[in-house]
């Protein structure tokens, strides 16, 4: 559960995880078309600051090579996409539903939602087109969401597999393809609504343009089958399909697209003056108390499974460097007047200022308590920040009592291993 400075930047993902979690009360195709876009805008928000902050998400994602065996040459931007150009061909929302059934498996097909491509939807991004689909292959209805963009990211930022820390996953296999494209076929679970499998295609193109389907075995929060109709291989031949350059030339040219065959930028493994993930978890594991026993490293989020007196909860550690960033959000923190229930604040000999917190699921619930934090503000701007989950992930939480205390986290944040 992010917090602080942290909620800003994933408000989109737990926005999505809301909605989630509220149509698991009352299945509704809206809703879940809802968090679909909230998860999108999360994930280009995320992609953007992850690239200046850590060189992207992709350098910590593993090329696979399963789908690479389903997957040949081409794409829907294979050919049709060189500079971009505005509609050559404008299309009706009845029309790419059309499209769309002529690329799935023989079965029935009913629109509950679809835009008209050059129309912009809730999200505004008149780049972007997207609908909702009932598919029915003769095994139980299942629901289809297809979204087209004129995107303004690079393939390794707009495909990529959905983070295992926060989102329960069976697998994902990732592919570079020869033009410079990206495929993803991950498979998603849900820990709101138990045996539902959430199965995602994305095809990515150098110049920004992006192709994504997901599908359910069901409906989003009513499993009626064991898996969703289409397999990976089908997944594939589906989203990288030619027929797509239709939608896509129906769609405005994005100004910000990339620019075709523009050499990547070398990522810098961290922000200036940050150390690595692999030097905070260790500096972690070196001032745990005694008896406590590390157990699984999460290296992209500098997390690390800690049991201690038979309690095992997952601890991670960021660290924001000096700066003037830093001078402002410590002198906001010394001058809240609105701490949420259980904020403690401690001002340190040196100058620093200490904040300890407690959460449930939500930044000012506190029955049940879920999430213990300790962070430091230095005189500098420089800041340590230590989150206890309890539980073992990023979304798997459990009421009780944590590995570590929030004494104990105290003791470990105020020592002076963070200063070097």
């Amino acid at each position: 559960m992010p917090v602080e400075d942290d909620f800003e930047g994933e408000f989109e993902g737990e926005f999505a995880q809301a909605l989630r979690g509220a149509a698991a009360l009352a299945p509704d195709d809206a809703l879940f078309t809802l968090a679909a876009g909230a998860e999108r805008r999360g994930r280009r928000r995320r992609n953007r600051r992850r690239a200046v902050l850590a060189g992207g998400l992709a350098a910590a994602v593993l090329v696979a090579g399963t789908v690479g065996a389903l997957a040949g040459d081409g794409g829907p931007g294979s050919e049709l996409f060189g500079p971009a150009a505005e509609p050559v061909k404008p299309m009706t929302s009845e029309e790419v539903v059309q499209l769309v059934t002529t690329l799935l498996p023989p079965g029935s097909v009913q629109a509950v939602t679809a835009q008209t491509p050059g129309i912009p939807g809730p999200s505004g991004n008149v780049h972007e087109t997207f609908g909702v689909l009932q598919f029915d292959d003769g095994k139980g209805a299942s629901t289809f969401h297809y979204t087209v963009e004129r995107g303004a990211q690079a393939p390794d930022a707009a495909a990529v597999c959905m983070d295992p820390f926060n989102t329960p996953q069976d697998s994902c296999d990732r592919t570079v393809r020869p033009d410079g494209s990206i495929l993803v076929i991950d498979k998603l679970r849900n820990s709101n609504s138990a045996g539902q499998r959430q199965w995602r295609a994305t095809w990515a193109g150098p110049d920004g343009t992006t192709v994504q389907v997901t599908e359910y075995n069901g409906q989003p929060a009513t499993p009626s089958r064991e898996l969703p109709p289409l397999d990976a291989e089908q997944l594939t031949t589906l989203v990288t399909a030619p027929a797509w350059e239709r939608v896509v030339a129906a769609l405005p040219a994005n100004p910000k697209a990339p620019k075709p065959h523009k050499p990547a930028a070398t990522p810098t493994p961290t922000a200036a003056g940050t150390p690595a993930p692999a030097e905070l978890i260790a500096t972690l594991t070196g001032l745990l108390p005694q008896g406590a026993q590390p157990g699984a490293q999460e290296e992209k989020h500098a997390a690390l499974t800690v049991t201690f007196e038979g309690r095992t909860s997952m601890i991670s550690v960021h660290v924001e460097p000096a700066g003037p960033r830093g001078l402002q959000d410590k002198q906001d923190a010394e001058q809240n007047d609105t701490p949420t229930p259980l904020e403690v604040h401690e001002k340190l000999p040196d100058g620093s200022l200490l904040v300890l917190n407690q959460f449930g699921n939500g930044k000012t619930a506190v029955k049940p308590v879920l999430h213990w934090t300790a962070k430091v503000y230095y005189p500098d701007g420089r800041s340590v920040l230590l989150n206890e989950w309890n539980g073992e992930n990023g979304y798997d939480f459990r009421e009780g009592t944590p590995a570590l205390s929030i004494d104990q986290l105290k003791a470990i944040i105020t020592a002076p291993d963070w200063r070097k």
